[in-house]
């Protein structure tokens, strides 16, 4: 028994010592908490919406207005056509877009059968069931009040009431695969690629490695340069896997250029370097650098819109996934695959993935001292 607890105790000291591991063993439950509780919201509100609204009434204008009020809907802009819809969809500047057809005024008040179309990107099946469901009880309720109205002023007939008919684009079987397999692809490079410069410079550390980069007459920014180009290789092997496997196994489409999304993913393979080799100039050993990799890859799946909708989330933890590269290359490999996006469509998150990058260069650079570290 002495000896059980004296090989506990001296665990214990060891524990003490590292305090990289300790310092993660209480934020990861912390940052788990907070995460999921706060952070992570499956019922989707606040809705980016545009309006294609035809028949310029105060009708329409008033059913806008009521959709707005269920602070599910956004109204972020009107169009003038369907081709300005899938523009929209596309760029990701909505997600969801109202079509009041001409007339639809003058059939509320006659008590016709009104008829609202709710146009939903697909490539999101998350929202597709809650921007539906909403606007179609919505459409219910509205209905129930005209007929109400109509009743009791005039002892008329109820109206036929606001018919909705929702239309999914992009993926209108809603398949699950369709969504989840593009997003593999950034979560299988963020997780390979964080981890190997992770322990890039920790491991030439321990391996004694470290002073033939001290004396060479590379700077530091080229060799941080230097060691993320090589890998931009292997990510571009693993991506070209997944996107074959997908096609062949789960069906899943590639509307847009592949050649824009391979150079998306150049910046984004780069950025997922840059943020390993940052850990590995904080890291001491290989088991801290990958201690601190799994400890990254939580909040990029949980804050990305990987598994949860981006739209659900308060505006804090919207604003720490922007900072995110998973963030900004999810949208862009569903909107190349699944909506055909070009390059007008996905340059915002290509600035935002550029300036990512060039703020972690710049930061390992600096951290990455040219000299021995005792």
């Amino acid at each position: 028994m002495n000896r059980l607890l004296a090989i506990g105790r001296k665990e214990l000291q060891q524990l003490r010592r590292d305090r990289m591991t300790a310092a993660m063993m209480v934020m990861l439950p912390i940052v788990q908490l907070l995460l999921f509780g706060w952070a992570i919201n499956t019922d989707v509100r606040h809705i980016p919406t545009v309006v294609y609204d035809q028949d310029h009434t105060a009708a329409s204008r008033d059913i806008v207005r009521r959709m707005e009020a269920t602070h599910y809907y956004d109204l972020v802009g009107a169009v003038d056509s369907y081709d300005d819809i899938s523009r929209a969809l596309r760029s990701g500047q909505a997600r969801v877009a109202v079509v009041i057809p001409p007339r639809y005024g003058s059939h509320v008040t006659l008590g016709r059968r009104a008829e609202i179309q709710l146009v939903v990107d697909g490539s999101d099946p998350q929202t597709v069931g809650s921007a539906t469901t909403t606007a179609a009880s919505l459409a219910t309720e509205r209905s129930a009040q005209i007929s109400v109205m109509r009743m009791s002023n005039g002892g008329l007939l109820p109206t036929s009431g606001i018919n909705l008919q929702p239309t999914t684009w992009y993926n209108p079987e809603q398949r699950t695969a369709v969504y989840v397999v593009p997003g593999l692809v950034g979560v299988i490079l963020t997780m390979t690629m964080v981890m190997l410069t992770a322990m890039s410079v920790a491991r030439e550390r321990e391996r004694g490695t470290l002073e033939a980069l001290i004396v060479s007459p590379a700077r530091s920014v080229e060799i941080v340069i230097g060691k993320i180009f090589p890998y931009v290789l292997i990510g571009y092997v693993q991506m070209t896997l997944v996107l074959v496997a997908g096609s062949l196994i789960f069906s899943v489409p590639l509307h847009g250029s592949l050649m824009l999304l391979y150079a998306c993913a150049a910046v984004f393979i780069a950025a997922s370097l840059a943020v390993g080799l940052v850990f590995s100039t904080i890291a001491r050993t290989q088991q801290q650098a990958m201690q601190m990799s799994f400890f990254f890859l939580l909040p990029n799946i949980l804050l990305s819109g990987f598994m949860f909708p981006f739209e659900g989330m308060p505006q804090l933890a919207r604003a720490l996934a922007q900072a995110l590269p998973l963030t900004h290359f999810l949208r862009i490999v569903r909107r190349i695959t699944l909506q055909g996006a070009g390059f007008p469509d996905v340059s915002g998150e290509l600035v935002w993935l550029s300036a990512i990058l060039l703020a972690l260069v710049l930061l390992a650079s600096v951290r990455f001292q040219k000299k021995l570290v005792n």
